[in-house]
């Protein structure tokens, strides 16, 4: 709200800009009120402007002035208990004043008082958190006595104590906008851990289970608000609808969407919404949940981590922390109290590597298989950064990719599989994020059970789920510098250990010609991925790769035969951008309305062949291929050079398969 001012009588003017949050806006002479208007012919309170979000009314005008008061030339009595208020422009003359108020609109001051309460719920827990640290260390020299029970009881007991003493926190008597939203993150914490536990779905992480378990455990807990929030927890449960809901994400994304219209409704009806010492429990519990977060783990990222429906967290700063989930990013509103880099130097020591200044790189592979990278300054000029890449424990299968996601079609998917079982060498390539692990995973399910598959990786993602696995993973050098087994070293040990096929994660150095030498010397059925952004790039990315090797330069003739004799598929992933209705709270009286999101959906997008070398270089065939931005994935109508060995081993029985997409190799 913003509101310009005359007085009439001295011809002073001013002018005053309001916070959204405020809401209502009180206006006269004493100087509680939030525009004060000097003259002893205004009363102490005069006039009152208050936006009615929850009832979609707009914005309402008391009179409190004992005199009349003109809205925009209507009189406006003391009698008059509010007037409705048109418009965003609206013109007051409380005399001897005449006030021009620019009001904001419902929807925006909505929001904004939203995005308010939420930054003064993370002020209050920094001040509280900083008020601790003059009382105690954070760097305890035995860790175990850190965590003893005895000493959490008295953080919280303080956490709690110190919380008292703020006014704008409830207590026995009143509640507090800012209590009750700090009582609804409480009920709305329990409530997703809930849907977690009864879901199944476990992430690994790389946080250390007992120490985690040795400071969530709530010292201070009283059973019988306890058992209340757990009814609490039931009801709202109920009234998402969540029980209707079978996938996990999707009940994440309706707890997101419609958990603080559903706890704004319970409180303002008043009929079953908790009590007020309730609420104050409820506020004190999420305040010591934080502030522990922040005390013992990794602060804002504990809640992101322990939702295994985030595949990446990203730290742009100490104030901003994007996820990704379900193909969107999204800000997740979590910050940091103090410094990330903190929390930096604990998930490397996680890592058994360090980060400063002097090393200000991490890239490092987590015990659960997570990687995490940071940067810190004087490389990244915003102040520390940091991305953590999780990988689900549930392994996605061909199926999933074709029903769940319709990543790829029913005939490709068949002719992937008859390929696969008939030992073609397989590129799986596409760009940063377009699921090339996934689908690699996915296919080597189609490998015969009696082989013996040797799998190499940077980082153990690959879920071959047969009896004969070899599974091998590189390491990185140490902090002295040494120890180091790269990629390449152990494709070349994987040679001597007679496998039927082999299967890298990625090539993404000078492994990339020893991989083309096993797939030429017996090793046929053998898969990788690639960074590439079409199958031509493939062949570039391969000249590349090779030409790196230290230990022989080859022409570029020479790779190209290398490849054409070595790789026979080419399977080409993407995204796409697809938009999506959602139901988000935001309409006329609290409502839900429609928005539309972009998400991005990872798709193949195209399976080629590799055929010979030409003058221009290497020849590729497309034989399936995606048609337009959103398209199916449809043959090209060429058919594979090694088809008849498909009909001959019975793998598929009908050529037109290949060309309808029709029947089951």
């Amino acid at each position: 709200m913003r509101i310009e001012y005359a007085n009439r009588i001295t011809g002073k003017t001013g002018y005053k800009e309001l916070s959204p949050r405020l809401n209502p806006v009180r206006i006269g002479q004493h100087s509680a009120n939030h525009l004060v208007l000097e003259s002893p012919f205004v009363g102490s309170e005069a006039a009152v402007f208050e936006n009615d979000v929850a009832a979609g009314a707009g914005w309402r005008f008391w009179n409190r002035n004992g005199k009349p008061i003109k809205i925009n030339d209507t009189v406006v009595s003391r009698k008059d208990e509010f007037v409705a208020v048109p418009g965003r422009k609206v013109q007051v003359e409380i005399h001897p004043f005449v006030l021009t108020v620019i009001l904001d609109d419902v929807e925006s001051t909505e929001a904004a008082s939203g995005q308010a309460i939420q930054s003064a719920a993370i002020e209050v827990v920094r001040e509280i958190h900083q008020a601790l640290l003059g009382m105690h260390t954070q760097d305890p020299s035995d860790r175990s006595e850190w965590l003893r029970d005895a000493y959490i009881h008295q953080l919280e007991t303080e956490i709690e104590e110190t919380a008292a003493a703020r006014v704008d926190l409830p207590d026995v008597r009143m509640s507090t906008p800012l209590g009750d939203h700090l009582a609804g993150m409480a009920v709305r914490g329990c409530l997703i851990s809930r849907l977690i536990r009864r879901s199944g779905v476990k992430t690994e992480s790389f946080k250390d289970e007992a120490e985690v378990d040795a400071w969530r455990r709530l010292r201070t807990r009283q059973p019988e608000l306890e058992d209340e929030l757990e009814r609490l927890v039931a009801r709202l449960h109920v009234g998402l609808g969540l029980d209707g809901i079978a996938d996990l994400s999707q009940q994440m994304s309706a707890v997101r969407e419609r958990f603080w219209k559903l706890w704004e409704d319970l409180l303002r009806r008043g009929n079953g919404a908790p009590l007020l010492p309730m609420r104050r429990y409820l506020c004190h519990r999420r305040l010591k949940e934080e502030i522990k977060d922040f005390w013992f783990g990794f602060g804002p990222l504990e809640e992101l981590l322990d939702d295994p429906t985030i595949n990446e967290i990203m730290v742009v700063d100490a104030n901003t922390i994007f996820i990704e989930k379900d193909g969107m990013l999204e800000n997740s509103g979590r910050r940091f109290l103090t410094d990330p880099l903190t929390i930096i130097n604990k998930i490397a020591a996680k890592a058994k590597r360090q980060i400063s200044e002097a090393q200000p790189l991490l890239d490092a592979r987590m015990p659960d298989g997570s990687r995490v990278n940071a940067v810190v300054p004087s490389l990244a000029l915003k102040g520390p950064c940091l991305t953590i890449r999780r990988f689900p424990k549930q392994r996605i299968t061909v199926a999933d990719l074709v029903e769940k996601y319709s990543s790829i079609s029913p005939a490709a998917r068949n002719f992937l599989e008859a390929a696969v079982v008939n030992r073609r060498n397989i590129i799986v390539s596409g760009g940063t994020g377009t699921g090339k692990t996934t689908l690699l995973n996915a296919i080597a399910g189609f490998i015969p059970d009696k082989e013996r598959v040797v799998t190499i990786e940077d980082t153990a993602e690959l879920q071959v789920n047969k009896p004969h696995v070899v599974t091998m993973q590189a390491r990185q050098r140490n902090n002295e510098g040494g120890g180091e087994v790269s990629i390449r070293d152990l494709v070349k040990n994987s040679l001597r250990m007679r496998p039927d096929r082999i299967v890298v994660g990625e090539c993404r150095g000078g492994e990339a010609i020893d991989m083309l030498q096993a797939m030429n010397t017996g090793h046929d059925g053998s898969m990788t991925t690639l960074h590439a952004n079409s199958p031509q790039g493939v062949i570039e990315r391969l000249e590349v790769l090779v030409q790196q090797n230290a230990d022989a330069v080859l022409p570029v003739s020479a790779i190209h035969r290398q490849v054409v004799s070595a790789v026979d598929l080419i399977v080409q992933l993407g995204t796409l951008t697809v938009d999506e209705e959602r139901e988000v709270p935001g309409g006329p009286g609290g409502t839900l309305k429609k928005v539309t999101l972009r998400r991005k959906r990872k798709v193949v997008t195209e399976i080629a062949e590799v055929i010979g070398v030409e003058e221009e270089g290497v020849r590729i065939v497309s034989l399936f291929r995606r048609r337009g931005e959103l398209g199916e994935l449809r043959p090209t109508g060429c058919l594979p050079t090694f088809l008849a060995a498909l009909i001959e081993t019975g793998l598929v029985s009908d050529p037109v398969q290949m060309l309808t997409g029709r029947g089951a190799a």
